[in-house]
């Protein structure tokens, strides 16, 4: 790694602590400058300003996160095992750089409305991969998206619960109990009263 591409990785790395522990508004470039140990200017080589600075560090996560929950279903066969696959994957993600994860946690609703469509999203392979159970027959007909919701908040709540200490540990840790609770969630039929016109 280069001089430039190892002072932008150390910005990253301290925008990304300080965005997590104060905040993207409360955060200040000198406060980054300061933490990644250049001069204030030195961001505006890198970024045009703070906002762009935290835009892409979220797109970069957003996108790099679709492709490897895609690459980790795409061998699986069946839609249990491509449960598996995903929340194991999501998982492994989150443990391998907690800060980074929850940096894209915490701010999804600040950046997903400036997500370009063609960017690949993780939330679009889950919905397939369910999509496409239900077309086989896998699992009940009904709103795939109520039921992607359903079975990614299993993993994103438990997720967000950590961020805010309620429990500790990897994620990873708990892959069987989220992958049996995300298919009890996709695979419940419907009572008689929800089916009733």
């Amino acid at each position: 790694m280069g001089k430039a591409e190892e002072t932008k990785a150390r910005l990253e790395r301290a925008a990304l602590t300080l965005f997590v522990a104060r905040g993207v508004a409360e955060t200040t470039t000198k406060e980054i400058a300061m933490a990644a140990s250049v001069a204030e200017g030195t961001i505006y080589r890198y970024f045009p300003s703070k906002e762009q600075l935290a835009l892409d560090l979220f797109l970069g996560h957003h996108r790099a996160l679709a492709e490897a929950l895609e690459e980790a279903q795409r061998p699986a066969k069946g839609l249990r095992a491509k449960i598996e696959a995903i929340v194991r994957c999501y998982c492994e993600w989150a443990d391998r750089d907690w800060t980074l994860f929850a940096y894209h946690l915490l701010n999804q609703h600040s950046f997903l409305i400036q997500v370009p469509e063609e960017t690949p999203n993780p939330v679009d392979v889950v919905r397939a991969v369910i999509a496409e159970a239900m077309e086989a027959g896998e699992i009940p007909r009904r709103s795939v998206d109520l039921a992607a919701a359903s079975a990614i908040g299993v993993v994103l709540q438990a997720a967000t619960y950590k961020v805010y200490g309620r429990f500790t540990g990897d994620l990873s840790d708990h892959v069987r109990f989220f992958a049996d609770a995300a298919w009890a969630v996709l695979s419940v039929k419907e009572s008689p009263a929800q089916a009733a016109p």
